[in-house]
């Protein structure tokens, strides 16, 4: 997804020569396009993402669209105080690109993983977080936040997600069902969803079937859309990020205010610093965030569910 958002921003900077991009110093071998298409609209503002988040808001203060590209915890944990007084309280227009989210980045460690970000952004009024599945969700998200004035978080992934495709969806309606089922609801947002997916399949091999509901649009969170396609099945949560992330609390608000009594798990990273080098496949899996993880917590609130039925009958 790193390259698919490169392009995505060449091609709305071509149509509109107020767009202009910002890098911490990196991305290289990624963001050369860039470099030569925009000129004097592509800014190296160095090792300094605080200022490059403060540069960016006076950018857009003039009207221009800036995008400022950096690793998750460098666009966000190290300059979150001049992206909440200069970007979010004056409400300025700046899209805030975080590469790497969960553990995309596995090998080079925890100052690379992004596990307590969303939580952290979902904090500020006024923005808006968007978290695709793959390339298609990339490319909606884009769409629909191209010519918004609010500040917009793009959280993305390394690797290019499932090759699904996805429907139609709306900033304030940012969620939608990917596989329909009868049993228990898989609700994830980004990577997970590709897991969620596979999921599904050994669930079905088990009698077991699974809906799988993936939400690119964290903030505003579409509740209206979520509490639909739960209807009265039990909720498997799965995220990769720390607990309290916007999606996890969002949901049980939802399901305590409208009583839903099926059941809810919540699956996060657990809440620790990981001190164990491994690939991003093998990080997740000792996360327990794994498709045979996901499996296994989705197959038991199913069937908890359905002694339950059985037992009220």
């Amino acid at each position: 997804m790193r390259n698919r958002i490169i392009q995505l921003i060449d091609a709305a900077a071509a149509a509109d020569p107020q767009t202009v991009f910002l890098t911490g110093d990196l991305g290289y071998s990624v963001v050369e396009p860039l470099m030569h298409s925009l000129g004097e609209r592509f800014i190296n503002m160095g090792v300094a993402e605080a200022n490059m988040a403060s540069v960016a808001a006076s950018l857009a203060a003039t009207c221009l669209k800036p995008y400022a590209y950096s690793i998750v915890p460098f666009i966000t944990a190290r300059c979150f105080e001049q992206i909440r007084n200069d970007i979010c309280y004056q409400k300025r227009g700046v899209r805030l690109i975080g590469v790497g989210s969960g553990f995309s980045y596995g090998t080079l460690g925890p100052s690379h993983h992004a596990l307590e970000d969303t939580a952290l952004m979902a904090s500020l009024p006024g923005l808006r977080i968007v978290n695709p599945a793959n390339v298609a969700e990339l490319d909606r998200c884009f769409a629909i936040t191209l010519e918004i004035a609010e500040p917009v978080y793009f959280r993305i992934a390394r690797e290019s997600g499932s090759a699904a495709s996805a429907p139609m969806f709306a900033l304030d309606a940012g969620a939608y069902v990917a596989l329909p089922g009868t049993d228990v609801c898989l609700i994830a947002s980004g990577v997970s969803v590709a897991d969620c997916l596979t999921a599904s399949v050994k669930l079905a091999a088990e009698g077991i079937s699974a809906s799988v509901v993936s939400v690119p649009v964290l903030a505003p969170l579409p509740r209206d859309v979520l509490l639909a396609a739960i209807g009265s099945k039990p909720v498997v949560c799965v995220f990769e990020g720390y607990s309290g992330h916007p999606l996890e609390v969002g949901l049980m608000r939802a399901l305590l205010e409208t009583n839903h009594r099926a059941g809810f798990a919540s699956m996060t990273a657990p809440h620790r610093f990981c001190h164990t080098v491994g690939s991003t496949t093998f990080l997740r899996k000792e996360a327990g965030l794994d498709a045979d993880s996901i499996a296994r917590v989705a197959a038991a609130i199913a069937r908890r569910r359905d002694v339950a039925v059985r037992g009220a009958a």
